[in-house]
């Protein structure tokens, strides 16, 4: 029997009340980031307990302590490959803290194909507009962006084909990733340092963050990665919230008023984990 562990991490710092308050709630925006990792936090913890896995939580910068900006805060999320503490474990769930766990069903059930690594791919999701996350494939600014920092570090241009959505790029949502030992040892031993990545080229944030630092190393070193259903990285774009609680595994609330609402239906018990 595999022996399973769940990674996630919240810090905030000055910088993020900096960007000011948002609507819908009366604190301030790292007090709503909180509260969200304590719920997020709780639920992982429970579902945990329910499929026989280990739960870690950390509130430190470990792999970027001493840093200061706000995209670094991002990339401790390395912590996943660079970590020891988790080398005992054959498989990890990564997942970020603004996510509700909707489900019984065990998430590491899916990995039973073999790949090294399964997640959700940015252009894959749906959302409220109908689209996905891939700005680089309505912009041609944005994908020459993503061209340029990728040619920096010698990472080729990896297109998504069907059967899913076709993309000019490949970029995972990293919001939810499993991992499994093996792939955490060679990511170790071959990825770019995230410094480097990170802090390399005049690009936007949404550039030199994990994710597409994570892609572009991933699809470099030839890692199997495998896609896997958007229910279990799922955001509230369905056409009521009744048939999002119906359908999601995983609740995701990215951005700053989905938060709001991720608050909300835990106090209002709408998950099914909690009837």
């Amino acid at each position: 029997m595999s022996k399973n562990v769940m990674f996630q991490y919240m810090i905030t710092s000055q910088a993020v009340d900096a960007r000011g308050g948002i609507r819908g709630w009366d604190g301030t925006r790292s007090e709503l980031y909180q509260e969200v990792a304590r719920i997020s936090r709780e639920s992982f913890e429970d579902y945990a307990d329910k499929i026989g896995a280990d739960h870690f939580y950390s509130d430190e910068r470990v792999i970027t302590k001493g840093h200061g900006c706000s995209t670094s805060l991002l990339h401790e999320c390395a912590r996943v490959w660079l970590d020891p503490i988790f080398d005992s474990y054959d498989n990890l769930l990564f997942a970020d803290t603004d996510i509700v766990v909707n489900t019984e069903e065990n998430i590491f059930d899916v990995m039973e194909s073999g790949a090294d690594v399964y997640g959700v791919l940015e252009s894959d999701f749906v959302t409220a507009s109908g689209g996905g996350y891939n700005s680089w494939d309505s912009k041609e600014s944005v994908y020459l962006d993503f061209c340029s920092k990728f040619m920096l570090h010698d990472c080729p241009i990896v297109p998504v084909m069907p059967p899913n959505r076709p993309s000019k790029i490949m970029i995972m949502n990293t919001g939810v990733v499993l991992w499994t030992r093996e792939a955490r040892l060679r990511a170790r031993e071959k990825f770019l340092n995230w410094e480097d990545w990170c802090y390399t080229g005049d690009f936007h944030m949404s550039i030199m963050n994990d994710q597409p630092y994570i892609s572009s190393q991933l699809m470099k070193h030839d890692f199997d990665v495998e896609t896997i259903d958007q229910t279990w990285n799922d955001s509230p774009h369905y056409a009521s919230e009744e048939e999002f609680f119906e359908k999601a595994k995983f609740c995701h609330y990215t951005g700053g008023e989905w938060k709001v609402d991720m608050v909300r239906h835990w106090n209002e018990k709408r998950y099914k984990t909690q009837q």
